[in-house]
């Protein structure tokens, strides 16, 4: 296993889009500094969990999977490496793994830049290390949202033109979803407010913004008997994740037979 996470690093490095992966992880940080003129550590490190990574890890995470996913595909590998013989299901898993550490990584890179950007704007940095932990948590919910997307590609195993389609309609449609009060304000149950991804991390990570102003003030107010706990966003996520997985283990199965 170590070694086939290393050989999937080695050829995800020599990829360009892996450079300009990690370079991404730069923009909203630099934007939001930029653009705001008020705003203190909690609301910069709050852009690079949702813009961030709402807008451009998840549909990178997805489309670096298709890349991944692909390369034995396209260079007609796949049939070496299975006659190894490497078991299918330990190659999903070490590329779902690549995925997985890459997204933790976006998210550093952009706590980073922002945590830099306001020790030059002097602005004090309060409670640093709990904001690392929803940045790094966010990394991981935002992986376990992009599976099924990610199923989809493997499924209809195709070209990048149409992950390329799948990720903008899957990516909008999630995003679009948390701003709907009718999916977002229900309880947690079999509804599409804590079964979609997005607006199930959206649900969690709005408890932890101080509101400032009356608009603010009164939404939270509102909103705040629909927060999901740490503990129950990272079980539905998780839960979905793993039912991705063995869904991935089972498209590899049928196709091996």
């Amino acid at each position: 296993m170590p070694n086939l996470l290393y050989a999937e690093f080695i050829k995800f490095k020599r990829r360009k889009i892996f450079l300009f992966g990690i370079l991404a992880a730069l923009i909203f940080p630099v934007f939001n500094s930029a653009l705001l003129s008020e705003f203190n550590f909690a609301s910069i490190q709050s852009g690079v969990r949702e813009d961030n990574a709402f807008l451009l890890l998840m549909p990178m995470l997805i489309i670096l999977a298709a890349n991944l996913f692909f390369v034995e595909q396209d260079n007609n590998t796949l049939k070496n490496l299975l006659c190894i013989p490497i078991p299918p299901k330990k190659l999903v898993i070490v590329k779902l793994l690549v995925l997985l550490l890459f997204s933790i990584t976006f998210q550093i890179t952009g706590f980073a830049v922002s945590t830099v950007i306001a020790v030059i704007k002097n602005i004090p940095i309060v409670d640093p290390f709990f904001q690392f932990f929803l940045t790094v948590s966010t990394g991981i919910l935002i992986w376990a949202a992009a599976l099924p997307c990610i199923v989809l590609v493997i499924w209809f195993n195709k070209s990048y033109l149409l992950s390329i389609i799948i990720v903008f309609f899957y990516t909008l449609t999630n995003y679009v979803m948390h701003f709907s009060d009718a999916i977002m304000m229900q309880p947690i149950g079999l509804n599409a407010g804590t079964l979609m991804p997005v607006p199930m991390i959206f649900r969690w990570l709005y408890q932890f913004y101080k509101p400032a102003g009356d608009i603010q003030t009164a939404f939270y107010k509102r909103f705040s008997q629909y927060f999901a706990s740490t503990p129950i966003c990272f079980f539905v996520l998780l839960l979905e994740a793993f039912i991705c997985i063995y869904i991935m283990f089972r498209i590899y199965d049928n196709r091996e037979n």
